[in-house]
């Protein structure tokens, strides 16, 4: 009787182990990793967590006859090339809880042209709209949608915002133009687009590093 009751015992162990695997394994992250005009799913209790903050902006460099910068911060932007680094940071905002970026900012629009010939960044809405008619993408937002029952609601939109003043811990995002290669360059030293042959066309905006 004893060998018996010791056999149960261990079969319902085996099975409560391999409950516990199977569960698990069948987890999956909040938020998963896809391309930037697509959307995703996001617990309702990671919301919060994720209103407002600095972020990186990693940026990417593509050379040859297409030679183009491209940015990316968070879901916001796109990857194309090779990481040159993280040259500087911008502000992330939910445009669910706030839909405008916090006060002395503006929102910063990312956009890619056709053919990935130059990517934008900009706070001017003109820009952006002008060059939208021209076919390019808008990779200016990211939403999370909530998976629960399905219902497909917007739990998350992220955007990115810059300072539009200079303030502790800002410094100048300047910008560039490469007319050789229709490339533009952002960065937050100006001799670097001077020493790369670029036109300086102004400061967007202050950022930190």
């Amino acid at each position: 009787m004893k060998t018996i009751k010791s056999k149960i015992v261990t079969f319902a162990l085996v099975i409560g182990a391999l409950a516990v695997f199977t569960s698990c394994n069948d987890e999956e992250p909040l938020v998963e990793e896809t391309s930037t005009t697509e959307t995703t799913e996001l617990e309702p209790k990671a919301v919060s967590s994720r209103s407002v903050g600095l972020m990186g902006v990693s940026r990417y460099y593509l050379g040859g006859a297409n030679s183009i910068h491209t940015y990316r911060v968070g879901n916001v932007g796109v990857a194309v090339g090779r990481r040159e680094g993280v040259p500087f940071k911008l502000g992330i905002y939910n445009k669910l809880i706030t839909p405008t970026p916090p006060s002395g900012t503006k929102q910063v629009f990312f956009l890619l042209s056709p053919g990935n010939r130059d990517f934008l960044l900009t706070t001017s809405t003109t820009e952006r709209n002008n060059v939208l008619r021209r076919g390019w993408r808008n990779l200016s937002e990211y939403n999370f949608r909530d998976r629960e029952f399905s219902s497909g609601r917007i739990l998350f939109n992220q955007s990115a915002y810059i300072h539009t003043s200079g303030g502790s811990g800002r410094v100048k995002l300047y910008r560039f133009y490469g007319q050789s290669n229709t490339d533009h360059l952002y960065t937050t030293n100006y001799n670097e687009g001077v020493n790369a042959g670029y036109i300086y066309e102004g400061v967007i905006g202050w950022v930190h590093r």
